[in-house]
């Protein structure tokens, strides 16, 4: 039996397929588009999911989306009414957009995909949008039983979902609704620090680290009144996106009490870093009430993460170490770009009543290729680069990489998430101070506050880190251990922390093998590990935007499946300075 679940006009438009109550195969279409967090109908991800089980769209026994516009349709009207007329512009903001396209998607899949009348699914099942990211979390864990907190910007008009689960079973023991929300709060700043909404959180996350949350906190705390029961409200006074829909962030009221905001582009200055502070601290704030709360309520020793302020690594890091569970779990697409599988999940598990999947181990469900492929391809690079086969890439890739090289390192499937896990990455020495640096004028191209990771051999973390507990989705921040700090500079963020990566041999041999190969070589197991892109651009998919992104940057090797290719010389970008 075959359930494909998708997601799309809202953002991360991402396909995922089960076979036989497994996963097959997930992937984002920004990665195939090359479009970041692309809304559109996903046709090239779900053709990817269903080539990867070698069958069409009408061998597809159940179609699942992440979203149910039905649900909430008289809390959406009555806010409408009661903000009349201002919210006028929000019915045009968020109906016009996306409301319209998800009630055709019959016909945009007979159109985009060719499904025919005498398909096996003959409907859509329509999935609550928060029920979808629960699922997803809680049935991919390694947990027979678990609290589950989601926490995004809105779905359907929930923004806060909280729940429990128990073997292939879960359910729902409360939620907060729109315009309260967490995920708009730190939206809504993020656009005011001069930010993207939905997509640039994490650097308002990194920036926060240079600020003092205690300047603007006790005016944060005003903001996000927490309430009993895990609850918590916004003084909406503060805020416009609940009257005029998104490009209507933050009030005059907000600005007149912390300043104009930042356009994109403009220096940062202590007062960004300070309001940036005060934001991550009360966002943690609300995550720790809330996952206390459940603790109190299901009695379970364990948590399930999922929605976009699941992507906080900060949050979750404090969570696990300062709150009252022993094992906590969020797979590595807690966004959007996640409820396409969690879909697909509670079709499987909620309402056709089968057991649950496999825990996921690893992250690498997207497209890979061939050494046939890949030689086909570099060999249409004659004049650019030079290119031969490797016996022992992970131990070329350690020796590059400890002589100060930066390594472009492209293997097997293709990440899902926006981190790269070592499959679809940059590495380089943890160990050198300048290495940040570097990286950011031949390759990233990053702004300067924004911290590099650590990925470190799982059975090393405790030698690093202050605690063991597995991180395998770089969705953790830890503390670096303080006599480690000088020794690891180059991931070490300016509060002395890093969100870490663990790597295991059984989930990713190769990389894992480069990193003991680094080891044996500095004493260190770990590397520094940076997705390969440039800014604004998607993770790499295919062989030829690797290659591409290698010729363009500073990047020194590439590694590409089996081949070291090498560039021919004269022919690196001015950035390779």
């Amino acid at each position: 039996m075959y359930i494909l679940g998708f997601d799309c006009y809202g953002h991360d438009s991402t396909a995922a397929l089960l076979q036989d109550g497994e996963l097959v195969a997930t992937a984002e279409e920004e990665r195939f588009v090359r479009k970041k967090h692309t809304m559109e109908f996903p046709d090239n991800a779900v053709r990817y999911c269903l080539d990867e089980a070698g069958i069409s769209i009408d061998d597809v026994d159940h179609i699942a989306y992440y979203w149910d516009s039905s649900l909430h349709v008289a809390d959406q009207l009555w806010h409408i009414v009661r903000y009349l007329p201002r919210s006028l512009a929000l019915v045009r903001s968020r109906f016009g957009r996306n409301f319209l396209p998800m009630m055709r998607l019959e016909t945009t899949l007979r159109k985009e995909l060719g499904l025919s009348e005498h398909s096996r699914a003959r409907r859509i099942h329509r999935v609550e949008h928060h029920a979808a990211h629960a699922a997803s979390a809680f049935l991919l864990s390694p947990f027979e039983e678990a609290a589950i907190l989601s926490i995004d910007a809105v779905g359907e008009w929930t923004s806060t979902w909280f729940g429990v689960g128990e073997g292939s079973t879960f359910r729902k023991l409360g939620e907060i609704s729109f315009p309260h929300s967490i995920g708009m709060l730190y939206g809504s700043v993020t656009e005011y620090l001069g930010f993207h909404y939905a997509s640039e959180e994490g650097k308002v996350m990194g920036l926060a680290s240079y600020g003092d949350p205690q300047v603007y906190l006790p005016e944060f705390r005003k903001i996000v009144r927490l309430e009993p029961e895990g609850r918590f409200s916004l003084d909406l006074s503060y805020f416009d996106y609940h009257l005029y829909g998104r490009g209507h962030w933050v009030s005059d009221k907000f600005v007149r009490i912390f300043g104009p905001p930042r356009q994109k582009g403009q220096p940062l200055d202590k007062r960004h870093e300070d309001i940036a502070a005060a934001l991550q601290r009360i966002t943690e704030e609300a995550g720790m009430h809330m996952a206390e709360y459940l603790h109190t309520v299901t009695g379970k020793r364990n948590l399930c993460i999922a929605g976009g302020v699941g992507l906080n690594s900060v949050m979750n890091g404090k969570i696990l170490q300062e709150g009252p569970y022993e094992g906590l779990f969020i797979q590595p697409a807690a966004n959007d770009a996640g409820t396409a599988l969690g879909a697909a999940l509670w079709v499987q598990c909620s309402l056709l009543g089968l057991p649950r999947p496999s825990a996921m181990q690893h992250a690498y469900w997207g497209p890979d290729f061939t050494n046939e492929e890949i030689e086909a391809t570099l060999s249409g690079y004659n004049g650019r680069l030079t290119y031969r086969w490797l016996e022992d890439p992970a131990r070329t890739g350690a020796e590059l990489v400890a002589r100060g090289e930066v390594l472009g390192w492209f293997q097997g499937r293709m990440e899902i998430g926006p981190r790269a896990l070592g499959n679809r990455s940059i590495l380089a020495d943890p160990r050198r101070p300048d290495m940040k640096d570097i990286l950011n004028a031949r390759v990233k191209h990053r702004e300067p506050f924004r911290p590099f990771a650590p990925s470190v051999l799982e059975e090393r973390t405790a030698e690093y880190f202050a605690t063991d507990h597995p991180s395998p989705f770089m969705i953790l921040v830890f503390d670096v251990r303080p006599e480690k700090r000088s020794l690891v500079p180059a991931i070490t963020h300016v509060d002395g922390t890093g969100r870490v990566q663990t790597v295991s041999r059984q989930a990713n041999p190769r990389y894992w093998a480069l990193i003991k190969e680094f080891e044996n070589l500095t004493g260190v197991g770990m590397v520094l590990n940076t997705s390969f892109n440039v800014m604004g651009e998607p993770i790499v998919c295919k062989p030829e935007e690797a290659i591409e992104c290698f010729l363009t940057t500073g990047i020194d090797h590439l590694i590409i499946s089996d081949y070291l290719v090498e560039k021919v010389s004269g022919g690196e970008s001015s950035g390779a300075a």
